[in-house]
């Protein structure tokens, strides 16, 4: 199925080629840029984290003010798996595009006064929030980098259909068929940023080995009507301002739930056996953003999201040794004030809540899915982001710090210079810190340098 898109994808982009040589250039817009990213360890600058070259294309045909036609071609390879012998074991797994990943973005838009059409490969980002995704689940999301990267990058496009009917001046509901299932991609054991749970489970395999053999029995929900994923959203705009969404999406978990079935044979002769599942969820949330334009809080505007998720899977256990999966319901909320000052400082900061429905299972704590550490039944977040633009904005200074309160940071200073048009140098450091059972501080010791050069045309 996923060839007829991809030769789909082809015919289009050799049309526009075609066209692009005739009376119909005005119609083809072309652009893209080459990028390098280098990137060390901060605490061993000698160490390489990572030597990657991208290049994308990105196309977009017009048949007319109704039709358009887009698409996004991109490539990588990172170098760093050829020179850091210390990454081989992990390096044909993540040193170039996987599949047809290459392919980011390819969709038709059908638009109308009332009524827009979207049918391809696509992104679809709800909610506004920094840093954490809490409205922001309709696409799997690609962790291999800690989320250092841009949500439009880290975010895995999907095969859907999008549609947005526009009842009234103000409100729009939009409509998600999604039959296309990808699972979350994160770092596999012996890579720089392999979460904590990576590597407590190649370890515990890896004994198991020793003891007799391993099958894992993987429960993949096929591509299809009948494993699509469906969403909804209300947008209204009030006339006081105020803009408001009301979510729903029910489908399966982009994350897998690994459960133990338990061992046969003989002492001698042992079979463990696992089953991999990706299981359905529900969510339903909302949010709201309002600017204030009056009063001695003037400029400032306030968003928040909330998203109530139904029947999730976590592991429970102790400190890095699961003894099972239950199934829970979280309550996640963020609330974010934005303000400028001094016309162009921006200062953004959030407060941000995870809460679980329950604490524990049969005496054990139930467990953080990327670290195996023990979670709290309520965790706490806060963040805060501050930006400023110099020189016509061609010089761009930020800090973004993401803190939890159980003492688990990350911080990330970076400057954006751009020299020319088509010339974008992008320096910065990710800062992480804490106890190797919680989220940033399993990283602590990786902290990075990094250096960007991006050319676009």
């Amino acid at each position: 199925m996923r060839k007829i898109y991809i030769g789909f994808g082809l015919v289009f982009l050799l049309i526009g080629a075609s066209l692009a040589q005739g009376e119909d250039f005005d119609k083809l817009t072309i652009s893209g840029y080459f990028r390098n990213e280098t990137t060390t360890h901060l605490q061993e600058l000698e160490t390489l984290m990572k030597i990657q070259n991208t290049f994308q294309l990105e196309a977009e045909y017009r048949f007319n003010d109704n039709l358009h036609l887009f698409g996004i071609v991109r490539k990588f390879y990172d170098h760093v798996f050829d020179v850091e012998s210390s990454y081989e074991a992990v390096g044909s797994e993540l040193c170039t595009n996987k599949g047809n990943s290459w392919l980011r973005e390819l969709y038709l838009d059908i638009l109308t006064e009332r009524l827009d059409i979207r049918l391809g490969k696509q992104q679809v980002v709800w909610g506004t929030a920094d840093g954490v995704r809490i409205l922001d689940q309709v696409n799997p999301a690609d962790s291999r980098n800690a989320y250092s990267d841009d949500p439009v990058d880290y975010r895995i496009p999907l095969w859907m259909l999008k549609t947005e009917y526009a009842p009234t001046t103000n409100g729009v509901l939009q409509f998600l068929l999604i039959p296309d299932f990808e699972p979350n991609c994160s770092a596999p054991a012996g890579s720089p940023f392999a979460y904590r749970v990576a590597e407590i489970s190649a370890a515990g395999m890896a004994y198991l080995r020793t003891l007799g053999t391993i099958e894992l029995e993987e429960e993949v929900p096929e591509d299809g009507l009948n494993s699509s994923k469906v969403g909804l959203r209300w947008l209204d705009i009030l006339d006081n301002g105020l803009e408001y969404t009301i979510n729903y999406l029910h489908g399966y978990d982009h994350s897998p739930a690994y459960y133990y079935l338990g061992a046969t044979g003989t002492p001698s002769d042992m079979v463990f056996h696992y089953c991999k599942k990706y299981e359905r969820t529900e969510m339903l949330g909302g949010s709201f953003t309002k600017g204030i334009n009056t009063g001695s809080l003037q400029g400032l505007t306030i968003r928040g999201e909330f998203a109530y998720i139904h029947d999730e899977p976590v592991p429970y256990g102790t400190d890095g040794a699961s003894e099972g999966i239950t199934h829970i319901d979280r309550y996640n909320y963020v609330l974010g004030f934005d303000r400028y000052f001094w016309t162009n400082v921006l200062f953004s900061y959030q407060f941000i809540q995870f809460i679980n429905s329950q604490d524990e299972v049969d005496g054990y704590c139930l467990l953080n899915e990327a670290t195996l550490g023990m979670a709290d039944q309520i965790e706490t977040m806060m963040t805060l982001k501050v930006a400023k633009s110099f020189l016509h904005e061609r010089i761009k200074p930020e800090i973004v710090i993401i803190y939890g309160l159980n003492n688990d940071w990350k911080i990330s200073p970076k400057v954006q210079f751009e020299m020319r048009d088509n010339l974008l140098l992008t320096a910065g450091i990710h800062f992480f810190e804490g106890r190797d059972e919680h989220l940033y501080g399993e990283f602590a010791d990786h902290d990075q340098i990094y250096l960007q050069v991006e050319y676009g045309f």
